[in-house]
């Protein structure tokens, strides 16, 4: 029956916009989704648990199944000799975490920023899972070369949670200490890994200046929290312009922003 598979009439009901093309729906049975309008067609993502919904091997995703065989063994395969992550297994490990990463990304341009925590830290789960039991170095670079960047995306939705709260001591805080983990990570072999590294520590460093010093929100605290977004999401051109409104405003206003941030 081609005829019944037509979804012209569903993409025509919300026509593609760049600057619209996300939105939560409730499900009939009271659940959230997400959903995504891309130039072609529509991504929908479950909002808890695995973002497609499935459920392999009984559990709410392969890493909790991998995970729940790894602790009947010691840390490392060549300890117990009985355990170890096979190139299946790794494959569906991986493109699990890819989901999670499609659905983080996301949820980080809106600003559900306690779904993008849980899926980074997630997906760093899945890191330590595979260095801990996959014997083939290829395979666990694969991943790990990814590190310095969840780390960054984590440390950012934490630290831009507690911007709008006007924690901003905390928030700086969150950043240094993400700043340091990422300088302190083992070298992987792979130019992925050092592009990550330098790209994620600048990102980062440029929100430690961005991070207003004060809670009261002024004029200059409301830009300045504007910048730190701007940075997080690498628009530069949008960090200019705040910059340049940052300036212009007159010394009392702007007595809050240091010169560093100029």
């Amino acid at each position: 029956m081609p005829g019944t598979m037509d979804i012209s009439d569903i993409l025509s009901d919300w026509p593609y916009d760049s600057d619209a093309c996300v939105r939560k729906i409730v499900a009939e049975d009271g659940r959230e989704l997400l959903q995504v309008r891309t130039p072609l067609g529509i991504e929908q993502y479950e909002l808890s648990g695995r973002p497609d919904g499935l459920r392999p091997y009984d559990c709410e995703s392969v890493l909790e199944y991998v995970e729940g065989q790894s602790e009947r063994h010691l840390p490392g395969p060549a300890a117990s000799g009985e355990f170890e992550i096979d190139a299946e297994t790794a494959a569906e490990l991986q493109h699990e975490g890819l989901i999670y990463y499609y659905r983080y990304l996301i949820c980080f341009q809106i600003g559900e920023y306690a779904s993008v925590i849980n899926d980074t830290y997630r997906n760093l789960r899945m890191f330590d899972l595979l260095k801990a039991w996959c014997t083939d170095a290829d395979t666990v670079n694969s991943s790990e070369q990814y590190r310095p960047y969840v780390l960054r995306i984590n440390a950012a939705a934490r630290a831009l949670t507690a911007v709008a709260e006007e924690q901003h001591a905390q928030a700086k805080n969150i950043v240094l200490e993400a700043v340091r983990t990422i300088e302190r990570l083992e070298h992987v072999p792979t130019a992925t890994f050092d592009y990550e590294r330098e790209r994620s520590l600048a990102i980062l460093r440029g929100m430690l200046r961005a991070i207003p010093a004060e809670k009261r929100k002024t004029e200059a605290d409301r830009l300045k929290d504007e910048l730190t977004r701007a940075i997080t999401e690498e628009n530069y051109e949008r960090a200019a312009q705040l910059r340049d409104r940052l300036n212009a405003l007159g010394p009392r206003e702007r007595r809050s922003h240091s010169p560093s941030e100029s």
